[in-house]
């Protein structure tokens, strides 16, 4: 009964209120009699007007602070709830991670003490992890300067390194997201483990095996004096020689036979594709072991030294690597990718 009373007054509440402001007062006097006297009190129009007015604004903002307070009180309290099951929900993983080790407890329900000790649980290890970032970080840091002091040293120009970076291949993991759900790996640390990550895509698209065991360098990359025609060129590649016998010539890394033919300089010669746009080359081959399309191992037998193709003046094989169709030292850029291999071998 009461509650359909105060729905209906509720209800009549806005024709109440506009009906009180809009409404034409006239001046009134009120008689007051007191001991046979007579006593007039004159209440004009305005007077009037003002006092229902302001009754009616004081009356508003009221109410609005009623609603105000409530609708606080309602977020408290659902705010308050939330953060109690955001709180079993970190309280069933800690549960969850003290049985993996072996202790055992399943009760969820939480007094304030237990929701104290479970924040102070949470900062603890939250602190931990901290840590753990900012001491991997260091490590992340060193390795970086060391990859790049030896990328500089491979005598890789930007613009190679742009060229492995670009035919990368796309997909599969995303640090980025990964960056933007984790607040850890922000700032500072994302900066580091995206440079990291471009740099190993750089040095592990790098050959890192010779072609021939323990050979000899006959001819380095750089100018030379070409060994017919005498003039000065730039030799493109190394010129090797097998000091053991073992004439086999093996891949620099594993990759697609792209050329697998004889040319009129180089003779026999084999070219291979691998990823990142690398590609090598093995020229002057006694002959071809491969075919066009041969999908090729470090262990697999291009064919042998020889003596083929018209600027060939002995038995040696001419080796070249290029990338984005630049050609790179050969020399250097193995050695490059075998000390990174040697680096990675030892880390636990």
């Amino acid at each position: 009964m009461f509650l359909s009373r105060l729905l209906s007054n509720a209800v009549l509440l806005p024709g109440l209120v506009k009906q009180g402001w809009t409404r034409q007062y006239e001046d009134a006097r009120i008689i007051l009699e007191q001991n046979g006297d007579l006593h007039y009190l004159n209440i004009s129009a305005r007077l009037q007007r003002l006092f229902v007015r302001g009754g009616i604004v004081t009356a508003g903002v009221l109410l609005f602070m009623v609603m105000a307070l409530a609708v606080t009180s309602v977020n408290l309290m659902w705010s308050r709830s939330k953060l109690e099951r955001s709180h079993e929900e970190v309280y069933r993983a800690l549960l969850s991670s003290a049985s993996e080790n072996g202790e055992v407890g399943d009760n969820l329900s939480m007094n304030d003490e237990q929701m104290v000790a479970l924040a102070q649980t949470i900062r603890d290890r939250d602190i931990s992890i901290r840590r753990f970032v900012d001491t991997s970080m260091v490590a992340v840091s060193q390795e970086n300067s060391s990859m790049k002091s030896q990328l500089e040293s491979s005598g890789l120009t930007e613009k190679i390194v742009k060229i492995i970076q670009q035919n990368a291949a796309n997909g599969g993991f995303n640090l980025d997201d990964d960056v933007k759900g984790n607040p850890l790996l922000r700032g500072k640390v994302a900066d580091e483990l995206s440079t990291n990550r471009s740099l190993r895509e750089v040095l592990y698209a790098l050959p890192s095996a010779m072609p021939v065991p323990n050979a000899s360098i006959a001819s380095d990359f750089g100018i030379r004096r070409h060994p017919i025609s005498g003039q000065t060129h730039f030799h493109t590649g190394l010129d090797l020689i097998s000091q053991t016998g073992d004439e086999k010539v093996h891949p620099v890394k594993p990759g697609v036979v792209v050329l697998a033919q004889f040319h009129a300089q180089y003779g026999n010669m084999v070219v291979l594709r691998h990823t990142n746009g690398v590609e090598s080359l093995y020229a002057h081959l006694a002959n071809i072991a491969v075919k066009l399309g041969d999908k090729v191992t470090a262990e697999s037998v291009l064919g042998n030294i020889g003596s083929t193709g018209s600027s060939s003046t002995g038995k040696h094989l001419h080796l070249e690597i290029l990338i984005g169709g630049y050609p790179v030292n050969p020399q250097k850029v193995i050695r490059t990718a075998q000390y990174v291999q040697q680096i990675q071998n030892k880390q636990p």
